[in-house]
């Protein structure tokens, strides 16, 4: 059961003493390389016009070479303490299909302990997973920061026990998280909980050097530092989550804190770290019941921490927004990137619903090609595009769309509402046969196989950490797909993701702006509809600067059914006769770019046309909430509330409840 790269058959020893004899000192050639040298190299080699010399061998050193060589320093490694001695497989019974869910053993203040033997792969393995739950690991900006130099300090200390364990089989990390620490050990089981004990003796005792402490805070710093020069998708993503989870700090919260990062204040966390806790843990594999119980003792004992209540948990939770659109505009923190980038999250119900999140995964399912072809390969908007969908545990789930780009965030987002407007007529005309192959789809990607052990413990550990404990979900989720059919789609979208049929449409859109685009003020904002600004930004990008207030004014005077073509035309004079110079190059070039066939600001002026006189449909719930003007935030023409500060907005919203169990949670001891 011990692998290597490569599988040696049959044994030549003639073959072998052959080779060996040409190790030898008189069969050696050695090379001396150096920047700076100060001897005289006679020959140029003739590929790489390299000057070298070559010489003898000095005498004294051959007869060194013969003789006894000795160094204390060269020596065979320590017996690894990790190899295995007994690769039998406990489990003997073949032929039964295996359980889809695993036993929960004891469940009692601080700790609970799931098992599950064995009975898919029959392999000598096991594997362990450990969630040390310790308020103080998330608590605050500080106390993250110290989390994570904590876990990169450890590991480092751990390096040579990591090197062992991997060389015989055995495979670990260990991570912080915002609930705790995540201690995960794979591989072959014989030795599985002796490594076990080893990390949690070195957690338990670590004492904070000061080398590693200068090197790794020094580390950390970096990181956080650089975080600001990541992608606008990966910045929009995180003000998204911020937005949408209880327990969040953001890079920026936590270099606020770094000047009170300390070696004696690390230390001091680390010593405090684990005084209360709550263990969640799974044994898998080769292992037997008393096994994973007396596993469960040994962490107990290492720990020696106090129970921690489980009113005291630090569960994540969901925020609920209220019926309504909502808008964050945030500015890139790097100035030097031209894309910017809009994440559309439209809430669909409660995850708890499972008639609702089958709904939407097919629904993403569906949106998924049509969204990348339209935004994407024909409007050529940026080249990341995708749509997926957010499930918050506890909470509501939501369909979102992301796209980044060098064009306004404001245009961006109109299109991605056009495109949902024009989606409901596809599901609506899809046939039968081509939901069925959606559905089946689904379905395959549901019923994939399993792998290997690691593969199925990580499915029962999202169900144990999501709170739900749905260890028959797929099941579920597959019984639920044969009562769907091509009606179930369109109602499901007019119930939440169409605005003007929804009865309680809700959107969070989370936009970043590059600072190469004009950003408009509140004041702008509160005044001009979208679809002046997402002009006025088109015309930016394509290099014809025209005040804001100018096209607002263009835009109010427009009509539907106006022609389009003659409306730039307008537009371009209006344009012509703001610049000092008509006639220039540059302007040229911007008016033939306006022009183009497939100008964004042709796309921006069809859609001012499209809602010339109209007002966003929002069935009167957008103005709910009003009290948001007290945090800054404006309300546009479009029914739709913007701002600016996160953390205020934030601060207003609802928490969802934790999730509740889906099966009684009772214990066998």
């Amino acid at each position: 059961m011990l692998s290597d790269g490569v599988r040696l058959s049959g044994f030549d020893e003639e073959l072998l003493m052959w080779v060996q004899s040409f190790l030898n000192p008189d069969n050696v050639r050695i090379v001396l390389a150096a920047r700076d040298q100060e001897v005289e190299l006679d020959r140029t080699e003739k590929h790489y016009d390299i000057s070298y010399r070559l010489d003898a061998i000095p005498e004294q050193l051959m007869r060194d070479i013969h003789g006894k060589l000795e160094f204390e320093e060269l020596h065979l490694p320590e017996p690894n303490r990790f190899i295995p001695d007994n690769l039998e497989v406990k489990n003997q019974r073949r032929g039964v299909a295996p359980a889809e869910a695993p036993t929960l053993l004891k469940r009692a203040e601080g700790l609970e302990l799931w098992f599950k033997q064995d009975d898919r792969f029959f392999l000598p393995r096991g594997n362990v997973r450990l969630m040390l739950e310790t308020p103080r690991v998330y608590e605050s900006p500080l106390s993250s920061v110290l989390s994570q130099l904590f876990m990169m300090v450890l590991k480092d200390r751990l390096t040579e026990v990591t090197y062992d364990a991997e060389i015989a089989g055995l495979w670990f990390d260990i991570s912080d998280t915002m609930e705790g620490v995540v201690v995960h050990i794979d591989g072959f089981n014989d030795k599985l909980l002796q490594l076990l004990r080893i990390l949690l003796e070195t957690l338990r005792s670590f004492r904070v050097e000061e080398t590693q402490f200068a090197v790794y805070s020094r580390e950390l710093k970096k990181k956080l530092d650089n975080a600001r020069h990541a992608e606008p998708y990966a910045h929009v993503q995180t003000n998204a989550g911020f937005l949408n989870q209880t327990m969040m700090w953001r890079f920026t919260d936590k270099l606020a804190t770094f000047e009170l990062v300390t070696q004696e204040r690390l230390q001091r966390f680390v010593d405090s770290l684990f005084e209360q806790t709550r263990v969640r843990m799974m044994v898998m594999g080769n292992f037997s019941e008393g096994e994973a119980l007396a596993a469960a003792d040994m962490v107990a004992a290492l720990m020696a921490s106090q129970a921690l209540p489980e009113y005291a948990r630090r569960v994540q939770r969901a925020l609920l927004h209220a019926p309504g659109v909502y808008v964050h505009h945030a500015r890139m923190p790097e100035e030097g990137n031209v894309n910017s980038c809009v994440d559309v999250s439209i809430y669909t119900g409660e995850t708890a619903d499972r008639r609702g999140r089958v709904l939407l995964d097919l629904v993403s399912l569906v949106i998924q090609e049509p969204f990348f072809d339209q935004l994407r390969t024909k409007e050529q908007l940026g080249y990341i595009t995708y749509s997926t969908d957010r499930k918050c545990n506890g909470g509501l789930m939501a369909l979102r769309l992301l796209v980044q780009s060098e064009s306004s965030p404001t245009y961006v987002r109109m299109r991605i509402e056009r495109f949902l407007r024009g989606f409901r007529g596809q599901l609506a005309e899809m046939t039968q046969t081509r939901f069925e192959s959606y559905a089946n789809s689904h379905r395959v990607a549901l019923e994939e196989k399993l792998k290997n052990l690691y593969d199925e413990s990580g499915r029962l550990w999202r169900h144990v950490g999501s709170g739900y404990y749905e260890f028959d979900k797929i099941a579920t989720d597959i019984a639920v797909l044969q009562t769907l059919g091509r009606a179930d789609l369109v109602e499901f979208w007019d119930a939440f993701v169409n605005p003007a049929t929804a009865p309680w449409y809700t959107e969070l859109a989370a936009t970043i702006w590059s600072t190469k685009i004009t950003q408009p003020t509140e004041a702008e904002l509160e005044r001009y509809p979208a679809a002046a600004i997402a002009l006025h930004g088109c015309m930016e990008h394509d290099g014809a600067a025209l005040a804001l207030a100018a096209v607002a004014a263009f835009v109010e005077q427009l009509h539907a059914g106006d022609d389009e073509e003659a409306a730039l035309e307008r537009l371009l004079g209006m344009y012509t006769e703001s610049v000092a110079d008509a006639g220039s190059e540059e302007v040229a070039k911007a008016l033939g770019k306006m022009r183009a066939a497939s100008s964004y600001v042709r796309t921006a002026l069809a859609m001012a046309c499209e809602q010339a006189g109209a007002a966003r449909q929002t069935n009167g719930h957008a103005g709910k909430g009003g009290g948001l003007y007290n945090i800054g935030a404006v309300r546009t023409p479009n029914g739709e509330w913007v701002f600016r500060e996160a953390a205020a907005f934030r601060a207003t919203l609802r928490q969802s409840g934790v999730p509740v169990p889906t099966r009684p949670l009772e214990p066998k001891y």
